[in-house]
């Protein structure tokens, strides 16, 4: 019964295009789990190491959201994720920017799967925190997460001359010349973290830096459950005052949070 509901589930997922280039799954390889993400911003002064930001160079590669319907997230924002609990405590002393939840179906050992994400934050459009994160399955399951962090400023903006006339031979608005400038809020300088973790499932794993907190979890999941979550996607368009950075560095410690 279990091998006819795969089938007819990997016959759905293929008429979707999700994994028509990549062939057929095999239950006896592919693994599943839920993986989830949980990233915060530890506050200003929580610890003494300095954090180096760089100069934004250019706004063009940096995707800019008129609304949340342009987003192009590839994840669910997760109502309910081991980390709730935590998430709750933490919230009164950090900024909670990203809670991630993925379906993931590895076809065989060695299998990378990449997902992009973004802070629900948006100023003037343009999200305060980007991500990419690369995760393989191998004994462990291996993950290369990629963060840009922007903070932002009044950006100067250089007009080029126009000098556009009407029929009597005047100016339809003023000329702006070549050192007219206006000013837009956006993205003025940018932190780009890589961070590396090998994990087993279902432990919570907190990964080190003094400004962007990271806590990662995977839970295994019935391959026929992953597989029925994603084709329904495809359809469906405490810890008190002592809490810092410093305090709070290893999994044993984060462990003891959400109990």
């Amino acid at each position: 019964m279990k091998a006819l509901t795969l089938i007819a589930l990997s016959i759905s997922l293929f008429s979707t295009h999700l994994f028509a280039d990549s062939g057929n799954i095999n239950p006896d390889t592919a693994r599943a789990y839920e993986g989830h993400i949980l990233t915060f911003l530890w506050p200003d002064g929580q610890s003494s190491e300095h954090i180096h930001y760089k100069s934004v160079l250019s706004l063009q590669d940096i995707q800019h959201l008129r609304n949340t319907a342009e987003s192009n997230n590839d994840s669910k924002q997760s109502e309910q994720t081991p980390f709730e609990n935590i998430k709750k405590r933490l919230s009164n002393h950090v900024t909670i920017v990203a809670n991630q939840k993925w379906t993931l179906i590895f076809r065989e050992a060695g299998d990378v799967i990449t997902k992009n994400f973004q802070s629900e934050q948006k100023k003037n459009g343009y999200p305060e925190l980007t991500g990419n994160i690369k995760i393989k399955l191998g004994r462990y399951l291996e993950s290369n997460i990629h963060y840009q962090h922007y903070l932002f400023d009044n950006l100067s903006q250089p007009f080029m001359e126009k000098n556009l006339e009407n029929e009597s031979n005047q100016p339809s608005f003023p000329i702006l010349s070549d050192e007219t400038e206006i000013k837009t809020f956006g993205p003025a300088l940018v932190l780009k973290l890589d961070l590396s973790n090998k994990t087993a499932s279902k432990k919570v794993n907190y990964l080190d830096h003094p400004k962007i907190g990271t806590l990662i979890y995977f839970e295994p999941i019935e391959l026929e459950d992953a597989m029925a979550e994603i084709a329904a996607q495809s359809v469906t368009p405490e810890t008190g005052k002592s809490l810092n950075y410093d305090s709070l560095r290893s999994t044993n410690e984060l462990s003891s949070l959400g109990q």
